[in-house]
This record gives C-alpha cells, sequence and structure tokens, in this order.
C-alpha cells in the first residue's frame, strides 16, 4: 500500500515538472513559403491556407507543419520551428 502512494507522489512529481518543459515561449514569426511549380496548395496543420507563393504568420506557441502539395506531385510535409523565415519547396514529380 505505502508503495502505491510512493508512486503515485513519484508520477505527479514527473508530470508537474514536465509540463513547464512543454510551455513554448508565445512567440509569432513569419514565413514566405515557395515551390517550385508555383501554385501548389498549402495546408497548415491540416487546414487549407491557399496557394503558392505566400506568407504566414505563425505563433510558436504550439507546433505547426504545413503539407504543400500540387495534382501530379509528391506532397511534402514539412515542420515550422521558427527558425527558417523562407521555404523553399521543390515538388518532385510521381
Amino acid at each position: 500500500m505505502k508503495s502505491q502512494y510512493i508512486l503515485s507522489d513519484f508520477c505527479l512529481l514527473f508530470l508537474s515538472s514536465n509540463a513547464s518543459m512543454l510551455n513554448l515561449p508565445n512567440k509569432e514569426f513569419k514565413v514566405a513559403i515557395t515551390s517550385v511549380p508555383e501554385g501548389a496548395e498549402v495546408q497548415l496543420n491540416a487546414f487549407y491556407i491557399g496557394k503558392t507563393p505566400l506568407s504566414l504568420t505563425i505563433n510558436t506557441k504550439s507546433s505547426n507543419f504545413i503539407y504543400v502539395s500540387k495534382v501530379g506531385f509528391a506532397g511534402q510535409r514539412i515542420t515550422l520551428d521558427g527558425k527558417k523565415r523562407e521555404i523553399n519547396v521543390q515538388l518532385i514529380k510521381e
């Protein structure tokens, strides 16, 4: 019984200490997205937002990714980490 309390205390401590590590700074950044060929569809976190070329403002508080695709070409998923301000996607014919 005592070991059960120790284990639950450990889990609570572990989760609360890691929760603070998961908090990302709330910062916005702009990213310009282009593609070859132009006119590829862009999805941000699985929501359609437009065709290339385009610019986005991203909040780093959450994880973000884009998916760039065009008919006849293989789509690409790219994670946005706030480090790249310009992304040029080279789509490959299928």
